[in-house]
């Protein structure tokens, strides 16, 4: 396990060096991101104070969950931006060499591509995290929690991505399919808490997992309890468990599409 996680982070390091080549087009990519996310945090919190508090929802709060929302976006769109263009990989045939590779399947796919405009959401994230725990000031045990909402939110966004994902090896061509699922899923995470309520607040948190990745572990770190909290890391442990199994069932699908592609 600690080789495949080694491997791992030198595949990373690799594509960030090779990112970085170029490094006006590297910088422009990051800054522009964390622009457009600061233009989009605006309109919420612009929303939050004309309407008022929803659901004990705050501007504040706002800051935490798009925090929260960049740093699943970010490390999931970088680091394992091979899982997103899957889709591409089994229509062409690429994935015939990660099946070749005596490293893990999935860590090797996950690995094999880099989004560099994702590095600008990890900025933003860092930065969100960084404003909410001084306006909040936050205590030791409440930033504790917030690395370890970070971890869970950032595993079950992987997770979910890898199960969006997988449903590849069942289509010819399914970049528009998944894409649908995956918005299905990411868009309600973007929005305001407090908007879901009632049988829409179940089916986000139990059958989509929207909330898990920025909702729930907000009103965690707001309301400490230890119901939460065993509630959060048990649903994240379910659905990367259930990601792993779907992925492994999903590649036994797979058809080589016979095409001579050595590529990187």
């Amino acid at each position: 396990m600690l080789k495949e996680l080694s491997f791992a982070l030198y595949s990373i390091k690799k594509n960030i060096q090779n990112s970085a080549e170029l490094r006006t087009s590297f910088l422009t990519n990051i800054i522009g991101m964390f622009i457009n996310n600061i233009a989009f945090i605006t309109l919420w919190i612009f929303f939050v104070k004309s309407v008022g508090i929803i659901g004990g929802w705050t501007a504040v709060d706002i800051i935490c969950l798009q925090g929260f929302i960049a740093l699943c976006f970010g490390f999931v769109f970088s680091a394992g931006y091979g899982i997103i263009k899957l889709a591409d990989y089994t229509s062409s045939g690429a994935f015939d060499r990660f099946m070749l590779s005596p490293k893990n399947l999935l860590i090797r796919t996950a690995t094999s591509a880099f989004n560099v405009s994702a590095l600008g959401d990890i900025v933003f994230g860092i930065v969100c995290m960084c404003i909410y725990i001084f306006l909040i000031h936050a205590s030791i045990y409440q930033i504790l929690l917030i690395l370890f909402f970070t971890m869970i939110s950032i595993s079950v966004f992987l997770s979910i991505a890898i199960i969006i994902y997988s449903i590849s090896f069942f289509f010819i061509d399914a970049n528009s399919v998944a894409s649908s699922f995956f918005e299905l899923f990411f868009t309600p995470a973007m929005f305001h808490g407090g908007a879901f309520q009632g049988v829409m607040r179940f089916i986000f948190t139990f059958i989509i997992p929207s909330l898990l990745i920025g909702t729930l572990p907000v009103e965690a770190i707001k309301d400490v309890s230890l119901e939460k909290l065993l509630l959060i890391s048990i649903l994240a442990v379910f659905w990367f468990i259930f990601s792993i199994i779907i992925f492994n069932q999903a590649v036994k699908k797979y058809e080589s599409s016979n095409f001579m592609t050595f590529g990187n």
